[in-house]
């Protein structure tokens, strides 16, 4: 077997696909500073500083959870830990990450219920209303990454306040991108993933909880049969262990470094602003593909900030194109997409008016080749 050398890699193409996004530089330094102790002193001042800017940018009064894994490893921790085997809960059929939602309530014992929603459509908040009738939570994306679709996460959680669901949402593919905060939209809990827009390496999982959500954390009849992901566990080390370990496991201290420095240049920008800008970018991408010929997957009006989805005749060539004449990599479909759409992630150190302009020009070339 020919072992692959990390410094002689081939040229790499540039990455515009539906996450993980390339890093700036300056965050891209700090992960290649030399390993941190995942405890004492410096540790746990940058451990809570890290802690702190997450909670503005999920919009979160109480400290979110930084845990090792992914984005998915905080859905399992948000479901075992808010919901008890055999209640029911509601879901969104979206696409690929709807689905999994309902395959990571299944696995966890709850009875799921989901509502159907059309391609490229939002999701019907009353439709969700009506099937949610004796629920005890509810579960959605924000943003679906196979079609590109925003969902009305502020409408649904009136919904689910007005039926007292606890309600989870799935922000991996809009936190940094999309307007969202679980105190100013009533969200119980939050999950996202550091390497999409948040713009920091894969490896760390987030989730933030609203004070509703804690009671029922608090309220449990017994304890998640889990402990890496037993929210419980995590409050002790924050609690006995603050002022030298505040968390239950070795931590990648040189991830949370690189999303240190990544959320403190988002904050230098301004959420708002920071949002505003990716939104126009992704016009400005969508635009030109419909100029193109194209036609959008998701429906005018919920149209996703960080991955821009059209459907393509053959994705395939348009991917291959791209990458042998611009050297720029995008992603495909994915369910209920697949083989039917191209897919441009706007996000890290790529998401520039400039890389748009590229990505157009190759795409067009490679529909003129077609």
């Amino acid at each position: 077997m020919t072992e692959i050398d990390p410094r002689s890699l081939p040229a790499l193409p540039a990455l515009m696909i539906a996450g993980p996004g390339e890093m700036h530089g300056d965050d891209l330094n700090v992960l290649g500073h030399q390993v941190l102790a995942h405890y004492g002193d410096i540790w746990t001042q940058i451990h809570s500083e890290t802690i702190a800017l997450l909670g503005r940018i999920l919009g979160a009064a109480d400290p979110p959870y930084l845990i090792p894994g992914t984005g998915t490893t905080c859905l399992d921790a948000a479901v075992m830990n808010l919901f008890e085997p055999g209640q029911k809960v509601v879901t969104a059929d979206t696409g690929f990450f709807g689905t999994r939602l309902m395959e990571v309530c299944r696995a966890n014992g709850l009875e799921v219920t989901h509502v159907p929603v059309e391609v490229g459509a939002p999701i019907d908040a009353e439709r969700v209303a009506e099937a949610a009738k004796g629920a005890h939570g509810l579960l959605t994306v924000q943003v679906e990454t196979a079609t590109g679709v925003r969902h009305p996460v502020q409408e649904i959680a009136e919904v689910a306040r007005a039926q007292d669901l606890i309600y989870v949402v799935d922000g991996v593919a809009s936190v940094g991108g999309e307007a969202v905060s679980v105190d100013g939209m009533n969200i119980d809990a939050l999950v996202t993933g550091s390497q999409k827009g948040l713009e920091a390496p894969p490896g760390l999982g987030m989730l933030a909880l609203s004070g509703r959500a804690r009671d029922r954390l608090e309220s449990r009849s017994s304890r998640p049969r889990s402990w890496y992901l037993d929210l419980k566990v995590w409050d002790w080390y924050r609690s006995e262990w603050a002022g030298w370990h505040p968390h239950p496991v070795t931590m990648p201290t040189n991830l949370v470094l690189a999303l240190n420095s990544s959320l403190r240049r988002i904050l230098e920008v301004g959420l708002e602003t920071w949002v505003q800008n990716r939104h126009a970018l992704a016009s400005c991408c969508r635009d030109g593909l419909q100029k193109l010929g194209m036609k959008a997957v998701p429906q005018a009006g919920c149209e996703a900030n960080l991955v821009v989805a059209m459907w393509a005749e053959d994705p395939a060539a348009i991917q291959a194109h791209l990458i042998e004449h611009e050297g720029i990599m995008i992603s495909g479909g994915l369910t209920p997409t697949t083989g039917k759409a191209i897919r441009v992630g706007l996000m890290g150190r790529t998401a520039t008016d400039e890389m748009v302009e590229r990505a157009l020009g190759g795409i067009r070339a490679a529909l003129a080749a077609s």
